[in-house]
C-alpha cells in the first residue's frame, strides 16, 4: 500500500513539473481554457478549494479520486452564465460497481455566441459573424484501495472550434484522496489536463498592418501552418478538515495550492457551513501568488540599472460565495440545488447553478 502511494504521488509531481520560484506568468501559452472553468456550484462557492472535499459526480471535474466515495449513483447538471455572455454547460454521472470501483461519464460544452468580424479597414464590423465553441467527453474510474485511500482518473476527448477551424486532442486527469487518520483531516492531490498539444489543421494567411504578408518566392500571400499549443495542465495539493461535526451544524474548511502551466501559483481557501441538514452557506477566496516579471530600470547617478520586481495583482477571480439547498427525498435519495457567484473584479460577476442527485 505504501509503495503504491509513493509511486502515484511521484508521478503526480513529475507530471506537473511543480516550480515554486516562477518569475513570470506564462499567460497565453495554453489553449482549451474552458477546461479550467470549475463545474459544480458547491466547489465554485468555496473558492475552488474543493479537491479534498468532493465526493459525488462533481469529483470528475475536480479530483476523480473523490468518485470512490459515491455510495450508489450520482448525477450532476451544471450551467454557467460566463463572462461576455458566454454559456457553459456540463453534466456527469457516476455509478458504484461495488468491489470493482466506481465508473463515470462526463460532458462539457462552451459556446461564445455569434461575434461580428472586424478588420483593420472595417473596425465597426464587416457584417460577417463567427463563433467559438469547446467540447469535452470523458470516461472515469475510481477505487478505494483502503478505507482511507482512493485513486481515480479520467480519459477525455477535447475539441476546440474557432471560425470554422478545429483542433482535437485527448487528455488525462489523475488524483488521489487520503484520509490521514487525524480526525477528519484529508489530503488530496490531482493533475488535470495532461496530454499532447492541440493544433488547428490547415494553413492561414498572415497580415501585417492590415495587409497580406507576401512570400518573396511566389509573390503571393504567405501561408503558414498553425502552431501547436499546450493543454492547460494544472497540479493541485489540497487539504480539508471538518471543524464542527454536530447533528444540525457541520463546518468544513478547505485550502489548496494550484500550479498551472500557464500562470503563477494560486492559493484557494473555502468554507462551508451546513445547517439543519437543509441549508448550506459557502464562501471562498482565490488569490494568485508569486512574481509576474522583473524589469531593469535605469536610475540617476547609478552605473548599473536597478532591478525592480512587480508583484502579482489578481484583477480577475477572487471572492466567491453561494448557497445550497439539500433535500432528502424518502425512497429516492438526496437532491441538492446549489448557486454560486464569483467576483471577477473589472469584469462582470459570473453566476452558476448546479443540481446534484445522489440516489
Amino acid at each position: 500500500m505504501k509503495k503504491i502511494l509513493i509511486v502515484i504521488t511521484t508521478l503526480l509531481f513529475l507530471g506537473a513539473g511543480v516550480s515554486t520560484a516562477q518569475e513570470f506568468a506564462k499567460v497565453g501559452t495554453a489553449g482549451a481554457q474552458f477546461l479550467k472553468i470549475g463545474v459544480g456550484s458547491r466547489g465554485i462557492a468555496m473558492g475552488e478549494a474543493y479537491d479534498a472535499v468532493c465526493n459525488d459526480a462533481s469529483a470528475i471535474f475536480w479530483n476523480p479520486a473523490g468518485l470512490a466515495f459515491v455510495k450508489n449513483s450520482s448525477a450532476l447538471f451544471a450551467h454557467a452564465n460566463w463572462i461576455a455572455d458566454i454559456k457553459y454547460d456540463a453534466a456527469a454521472y457516476a455509478y458504484n460497481l461495488g468491489m470493482y470501483g466506481v465508473v463515470g461519464v462526463s460532458f462539457a460544452y462552451l459556446n461564445s455566441g455569434d461575434m461580428e468580424e472586424t478588420t483593420v479597414e472595417m473596425q465597426e464590423g464587416t457584417g460577417n459573424y463567427f463563433n467559438t465553441s469547446n467540447l469535452m467527453f470523458g470516461v472515469s474510474y475510481a477505487r478505494r484501495l483502503t478505507d482511507r485511500f482512493s485513486i481515480g482518473g479520467n480519459m477525455k476527448y477535447v475539441e476546440e472550434k474557432l471560425a470554422g477551424e478545429k483542433a482535437t486532442a485527448w487528455g488525462v486527469d489523475m488524483g488521489i484522496l487520503y484520509y490521514t487518520g487525524f480526525k477528519s483531516l484529508r489530503l488530496g492531490m490531482s493533475i488535470r489536463n495532461f496530454g499532447p498539444e492541440l493544433q488547428f489543421a490547415g494553413t492561414y494567411k498572415d497580415y501585417d498592418n492590415g495587409k497580406w504578408v507576401i512570400d518573396p518566392t511566389t509573390h503571393k500571400p504567405q501561408e503558414k501552418e498553425y502552431l501547436p499549443y499546450h493543454m492547460p495542465m494544472t497540479f493541485k495539493i489540497s487539504l480539508a478538515y471538518d471543524l464542527i461535526e454536530k447533528e444540525n451544524q457541520f463546518l468544513t474548511l478547505a485550502a489548496d495550492l494550484a500550479h498551472p502551466n500557464d500562470n503563477v501559483e494560486r492559493l484557494n481557501f473555502g468554507a462551508e457551513l451546513k445547517l439543519m441538514k437543509l441549508l448550506a452557506i459557502r464562501i471562498g477566496y482565490t488569490g494568485l501568488i508569486g512574481v509576474m516579471k522583473r524589469e531593469d530600470v535605469e536610475t540617476e547617478n547609478a552605473d548599473t540599472p536597478q532591478e525592480v520586481t512587480y508583484k502579482i495583482q489578481n484583477y480577475t477571480q477572487n471572492l466567491g460565495a453561494g448557497v445550497g439547498l439539500m433535500l432528502n427525498m424518502k425512497g429516492i435519495g438526496q437532491f441538492n440545488l446549489d448557486y454560486a457567484y464569483t467576483d471577477f473584479g473589472v469584469l462582470d460577476w459570473a453566476h452558476r447553478m448546479s443540481v446534484t442527485f445522489n440516489f
